[in-house]
């Protein structure tokens, strides 16, 4: 079922217009990378939404605030209902929505109720619920006793409170006004310089850190580190030619769709490029003084890879 999701998602995304890797069989915080143009997102997928694990939740939005995306889950239900089309859900203040959600947003149907500790929240067109109100020449007491609720909840919904669906459904009807508002699931997308490390315990990562890149780790992505510094860079580590194979084809994928440049950190391994991505040695590190230093390197071994 859920590889079934993840099939549908991408051919949703790809109709759309977006490029699409992704990363089922893998450990990553998430299955799915997708831009268009300016919108870049990571989807996870669950069946239920409960088996979230904390550690994936908290990589998952802490990749999305380092890479500017937006991070979003889709699932089919909890372990107590199935998730319902039209409302957002919440875990690790992800946003959280069924696929026909996800579905309706790319057809610009914004969803307009989340799911808050049992009940179903809405915002409200705080200006428009008061003009209504005062065009039909209603004071708060009056369009309180009509709706049955108190003055008090009135007066804080006309300064922007959210109320419940069913209150909102009653405003509605009473003033003949549209005032629920659409939630853009796009609009948690902050950067914040606390993913940033101050020091690093892996002797590769540290070394270009010195070089003046702020680096913020990461343990369940096709890539183990990333700077956005001057130009977005993306960092894995490996020894053997194995592995090192392994990790350049997985940061190829997600290089395909997440825009920056990648490079492998080796202790000892001198060839220069795998799998089209640059492989720096500890040797080659330790000859860098500044930052410059590390991205004409990648552009030199970027030539060797196209001869």
């Amino acid at each position: 079922m859920r590889e079934q999701t993840i099939s549908r998602i991408c051919s949703v995304l790809e109709e759309k217009g977006f490029r699409v890797s992704t990363f089922l069989h893998m450990n990553s915080c998430f299955d799915i990378a997708a831009r268009h143009g300016g919108i870049l997102f990571l989807i996870k997928v669950y069946s239920n939404i409960d088996s979230i694990r904390p550690e994936q939740g908290f990589e998952l939005k802490k990749l999305g605030n380092a890479l500017n995306a937006t991070a979003i889950i889709v699932g089919e239900k909890t372990k107590a209902f199935s998730l319902s089309e039209g409302i957002i859900y919440d875990r690790y203040d992800i946003p959280v929505v069924s696929l026909s959600t996800f579905e309706n947003f790319l057809n610009k149907e914004m969803p307009t109720v989340r799911y808050f500790k049992g009940r179903n929240i809405v915002e409200l067109d705080f200006d428009r619920l008061r003009e209504s109100r005062k065009k039909l020449g209603l004071s708060q007491e009056e369009l309180a006793e009509k709706v049955r609720t108190t003055p008090e909840s009135i007066h804080r919904y006309e300064k922007g409170q959210a109320s419940s669906l069913e209150v909102a459904e009653k405003l509605e009807k009473q003033l003949n006004a549209k005032l629920v508002k659409g939630i853009d699931i796009f609009e948690n997308r902050t950067f914040d310089e606390k993913i940033y490390e101050s020091r690093l315990s892996d002797e590769l990562l540290e070394k270009v850190r010195k070089l003046g890149l702020d680096i913020a780790l990461f343990e369940h992505s096709p890539f183990e580190a990333y700077s956005r510094q001057e130009q977005p860079l993306f960092m894995s580590r490996g020894e053997r030619r194995v592995e090192i194979a392994r990790k350049a084809i997985e940061m190829g994928k997600a290089g395909k769709v997440i825009k920056g440049r990648s490079v492998i950190l080796a202790s000892d391994f001198t060839k220069d490029v795998v799998e089209n991505i640059p492989v720096v040695s500890k040797d080659e590190l330790s000859t860098l003084s500044k930052k410059k230093d590390l991205f004409e390197l990648l552009e030199e071994k970027k030539h060797l890879k196209r001869h």
